[in-house]
């Protein structure tokens, strides 16, 4: 039977495409393995596990109570962590799918879960209005960072890990000082919410997501805008930059995902395939595979090289 649903989801497949993922209703985030040969998705009855090259589920992770919202992985690969509208997140060991602990004190749903670059701490949002750092290693509350009640969308480290960002219900873009939780700037352009925001690689620029339709990138040090870029029809719901910094991808309730040139901010490419809303997408670490992820309970692995 499995094969059956394996040779049928691979069937049909839009240009482009290395391979289809479609078990179980997805609700969230994607996320891709250190070393490319995995990636996990959440979705409504836990985080499915999938091998890449052959595109076939490998572990299903079940713990939460309610649906899965978010996953990444830790540097070293060795962990995943996961957020639920059950307001917590739990660790698992990324071998065997155990799980390891289960991390509490969010109010509402956990949205966003990122490791910093060091591993060793895990940073969390959530509607309740804050962001959650937790020590990967005791499970334990580091620091609360608070948003004024506005929801956190959205959470990331810069890539040096001295940075928090958030994307936030208030319209902008949180930073953090990651160290001693000081707020530093919001970054303030888009006219709705922001979705979404991720660091280049080199740590230089800052892209944002928002309900406006545009993505925005930012100076990372000075918070400065640097450029709109328009064309998506609909929110834009994820960002995510090539490995070499070179491409930006967005993803967006108008079931495209559009690839920039970073540096121009010109579109390059728009890929169509999804027949739903596109609510993430994600590069493989050696940047030849690009990951989205749609409400048409797909997950569609764009073959890039």
């Amino acid at each position: 039977m499995e094969t059956l649903a394996q040779n049928d989801a691979q069937s049909n497949l839009p240009e482009g495409v290395k391979a289809r993922l479609d078990q179980g209703n997805l609700t969230g985030d994607i996320a891709f393995s250190p070393d490319g040969t995995q990636i996990a998705v959440a979705c409504d009855i836990g985080v499915w596990v999938y091998d890449v090259e052959s595109a076939t589920g490998l572990n299903l992770l079940v713990e939460h109570t309610e649906y899965v919202r978010c996953v990444a992985y830790a540097p070293d690969g060795t962990a995943i962590a996961s957020g639920s509208i059950d307001n917590t997140v739990v660790l698992w060991d990324a071998t065997n799918g155990i799980p390891t602990a289960t991390l509490t004190g969010h109010t509402d749903a956990v949205r966003s879960v990122a490791f910093s670059p060091d591993g060793t701490t895990i940073a969390s949002g959530s509607p309740d209005g804050t962001v959650r750092l937790w020590d990967v290693s005791t499970g334990e509350t580091k620091n609360t960072l608070t948003a004024d009640q506005f929801s956190i969308r959205s959470v990331t480290y810069s890539p040096d890990g001295s940075t928090i960002a958030a994307g936030s219900g208030d319209d902008t873009v949180l930073l953090w000082d990651a160290a001693t939780g000081r707020h530093k700037a919001a970054l303030a352009g888009h006219k709705h919410i922001v979705n979404a925001a991720v660091y280049s690689p080199n740590g230089e620029t800052l892209a944002s997501g928002s309900t406006d339709r545009t993505v925005r990138l930012w100076d990372a040090i000075t918070g400065e805008p640097k450029d709109t870029l328009t064309g998506h029809r609909g929110y834009v719901w994820s960002v995510a930059y090539a490995p070499d910094g070179a491409t930006l991808a967005s993803a967006s309730s108008d079931g495209t995902v559009r690839l920039w040139d970073a540096k121009r901010g010109k579109s390059k490419t728009t890929l169509t395939g999804h027949t739903g809303s596109v609510r993430n997408v994600a590069y493989a670490p050696d940047g030849s595979l690009l990951a989205s992820a749609s409400e048409d309970n797909s997950v569609l692995l764009w073959d890039l090289s």
